[in-house]
């Protein structure tokens, strides 16, 4: 079981890696897709936000963030199976972005399962 430091801290760390996942889905859709870097920031500074009311003691901030990544892993998976399939299908310019969706799908797993295992109800 992770103390409340180490949870803040992953928090926080998911938060700037979904952040950053943004602002590289921006550039790899050749800034086609605005909602990357929007979805990016507005989500990543939520994480970043209950990473920071964690450690200050509010215990509701981890099933809210259970919840958020588990809900960001399953649409991570599924976006990425469609973006597989386009690459599947004949279009190899959606790689980069099939690859990001699924780094974004294993990282948000990893950090549900681990989030998931420090709840205690």
């Amino acid at each position: 079981m992770m103390s409340t430091r180490h949870i803040s801290t992953l928090l926080v760390l998911y938060g700037v890696f979904l952040l950053v996942s943004g602002a590289l889905g921006y550039y790899l859709t050749r800034e086609h897709s605005s909602s990357a870097v929007f979805n990016g920031s507005l989500f990543g500074a939520l994480l970043i936000m209950l990473g920071v009311l964690h450690r200050m003691g509010r215990m509701w901030t981890l099933p809210a963030s259970i919840s958020a990544t588990v809900i960001f892993s399953l649409t991570f998976l599924w976006r990425g199976v469609l973006q597989w399939s386009h690459v599947v299908g004949g279009e190899p310019d959606r790689l980069g972005i099939a690859v990001l969706l699924s780094t974004m799908a294993l990282v948000s797993t990893a950090t549900s399962v681990a989030l998931l295992r420090s709840y205690r109800h």
